[in-house]
């Protein structure tokens, strides 16, 4: 099962494509559901997947995956997940303030937190500033969650 954790959902496009393909993989044999603060009223999209409170995220026990940095600090303290990894969709690390190289640091080349990059030109980038990346998913392709759910 694949969980993604974030924090409030709101008409971002990252967030329109992670619950589209969340509501398709949950309509496939492989389960999904959404750890977050909450959904936005006026959100482009019904939740037809699993919607829990972020901080039951501390209790799975499958796959996490998130594409929010501040949020990805949680996955060090996420005890019983089987897999961890972080989506940076946008490398948007140089405008989060007060986010230092160190915070990075220390949860990108976390040995238990994989990396997903959103395309190849990222996965190049990443890879020379951090790690190999240990998929390409474009738009949170739920193709690529079903690859993810099934391989790890």
């Amino acid at each position: 099962m694949i969980g993604i954790l974030k924090g409030p959902v709101d008409n971002k496009d990252k967030d329109f494509f992670a619950l589209y393909n969340l509501n398709r993989l949950s309509k496939t044999k492989h389960g999904a559901c959404l750890f977050c603060d909450h959904i936005s009223d006026n959100f482009a999209l019904p939740a037809e997947t699993n919607v829990l409170q972020r901080t039951h995220v501390f209790n799975f026990n499958g796959i996490v995956i998130t594409d929010d940095l501040m949020y990805a600090q949680d996955l060090l303290y996420i005890t019983y997940a089987k897999k961890r990894f972080i989506y940076l969709y946008h490398l948007d690390w140089p405008y989060i303030q007060e986010l230092k190289f160190a915070h990075l640091n220390r949860i990108l080349l976390h040995e238990n937190i994989e990396l997903i990059a959103r395309s190849e030109e990222h996965f190049q980038l990443i890879e020379h500033l951090f790690k190999k990346p240990r998929y390409i998913m474009a738009e949170w392709d739920y193709h690529t969650l079903i690859e993810i759910d099934e391989n790890e």
